[in-house]
């Protein structure tokens, strides 16, 4: 097994410095006292041969002590919502096969045995004679949030340690500071908060109360948490919810990923950010390279706005059209990402489990995008999110945008290759037919072959990215 050792080098029998703090269930825990724990359970689940553990988490201290004990242990560990409903949860049990079983919530399994250690719920299978796991794999995470799709990011000891490691840098992060849990630990941009504090020697403030509720920023007060991570729906609802009028004499930082940022929210922002002396980090990122892609240096705001900056630390990005890198700013093609954090490849199986590295450092991120003069790097749609009607590639993106930037107007599209469908949040005093004409006329489409639904909200994960499954599902 690859070593965690960097991973792990703050956690000392000696070290007082806090770890965590429970908002929730008002415990606090330092690093000294959590590595106690962390190896109690580590030496309950450690066998000789690798095995695999399911961790049903939320943002409590015992499901974080769960993930580090099932990585110290030497085990390979995929994260799940613990909100997952009960035939998700035995689906995906039933597929891949896990010896080990993290669950605060009581299980009915069969052929498993209850055990636990130091207040932290698990259960051991009776029967260990599945596929092997390969030696390297650390972590899996789900590409789909909530839904518990079978496809899986395989991430080993490396790609989590180097790409929590340029986060720390990238952000400066230090002994000092303190995240908040305002993302889910199964969600890859929330774990990365987690993994890019633990490397720093920092402390996580844990909590399941939602950002929208003011008791989220008395918590955030209450126990001097130095930054927020959003996405963009985040944000979107922070400004409806006068977040710049809230006193936050602690906060020195915000992130944002997760999704393009609107220029309007970008700027507003931006603005709050200069005014408090705080910064305000766009960052661009997939769960296949880990967490993070590239960020966007704040004093590169304004002026770049749009941008989702510069590689991190260790990473590089080609523009690449045609199998060929180009050089010419502003040129088009695939986002194509080098760095150790890129993921050995997907699963969907316990069989998938036992494969190596499949894709030696390189992502095809799948996103169309260009440099400009100075490297700086913008999205401009994505690959498999067009549909060809009559011969004709519509971006589905680009159809949101003109929508909200013509119209004002927010709604998100999908659709197949004979149908177009598009989801207004509001239709801002506009008909359907409205909306079919301007996409029409915009698109050279016939407006017959697009449907529009009108709804009170769009759909979101609960990572608060965009819904694209449950949209397709309502036309």
């Amino acid at each position: 097994m690859q070593k965690v050792d960097s991973f792990f080098r703050h956690f000392d029998s000696k070290s007082q410095n806090t770890f965590l703090i429970d908002a929730d269930r008002n415990i606090t825990l330092t690093y000294a006292e959590a590595d106690s724990i962390i190896n109690n359970i580590a030496l309950g689940i450690k066998q000789h041969n690798k095995k695999l553990a399911f961790l049903f988490c939320d943002n409590s201290y015992t499901s974080l002590l769960s993930y580090l004990a099932a990585l110290r242990s030497g085990n390979a560990v995929l994260l799940l919502n613990s909100k997952l409903n009960e035939g998700i949860k035995q689906n995906l049990i039933n597929l891949y096969k896990p010896e080990i079983i993290f669950s605060q919530a009581p299980l009915a399994l069969q052929c498993y045995s209850h055990k636990g250690s130091d207040g932290v719920n698990y259960y051991t299978c009776d029967n260990e004679s599945h596929s092997p796991v390969y030696h390297n794999l650390a972590v899996l995470l789900s590409t789909s949030g909530t839904t518990g799709s079978p496809k899986l990011v395989r991430l080993s000891y490396r790609n989590v340690v180097s790409n929590a490691e340029s986060i720390a840098d990238y952000l400066n992060i230090r002994p000092a500071e303190r995240a908040v849990t305002s993302l889910p630990m199964s969600y890859s941009y929330g774990l990365s908060v987690i993994n890019s504090h633990i490397v720093a020697g920092a402390s996580l403030m844990l909590t399941e109360t939602s950002f929208i509720f003011r008791d989220f920023w008395n918590l955030f007060n209450q126990h001097k948490c130095t930054s927020f991570a959003g996405v963009p729906y985040s944000y979107s609802l922070l400004k409806k919810s006068r977040f710049d009028e809230i006193s936050l004499p602690s906060l020195r930082t915000l992130t944002q990923a997760g999704g393009h940022l609107d220029a309007d929210l970008t700027l507003f922002f931006h603005d709050y950010a200069s005014s408090a002396g705080i910064n305000f980090y766009v960052m661009y990122g997939q769960t296949e390279a880990t967490a993070r892609i590239s960020y966007l240096p704040p004093e590169y705001l304004p002026q770049k706005i749009g941008s989702v900056g510069i590689p991190i630390p260790g990473g590089k990005i080609d523009i690449v059209n045609n199998g060929t890198p180009v050089q010419k700013a502003g040129e088009t093609g695939e986002l194509v990402y080098s760095g150790p954090n890129v993921m050995l490849g997907y699963a969907d199986s316990r069989e998938g489990l036992s494969h190596g590295d499949e894709l030696n450092g390189i992502l095809y991120t799948g996103d169309l995008g260009c440099k400009d003069e100075d490297g700086f790097c913008f999205i401009t749609g994505r690959l498999e999110k067009f549909i060809k009607m009559f011969g004709l590639k519509i971006y589905t993106d680009e159809v949101e945008k003109m929508l909200r930037d013509k119209l004002n107007v927010e709604a998100a599209c999908c659709g197949s290759d004979d149908m177009l469908c598009v989801l207004a949040a509001s239709l801002n005093s506009y008909s359907p037919d409205d909306l079919r004409k301007e996409i029409s006329g915009c698109f050279n489409i016939n407006a017959n072959t697009i449907h529009v639904k009108q709804a009170n909200e769009i759909p979101v994960t609960e990572s608060g990215k965009i819904d694209y499954k449950a949209i397709s599902s309502l036309f």
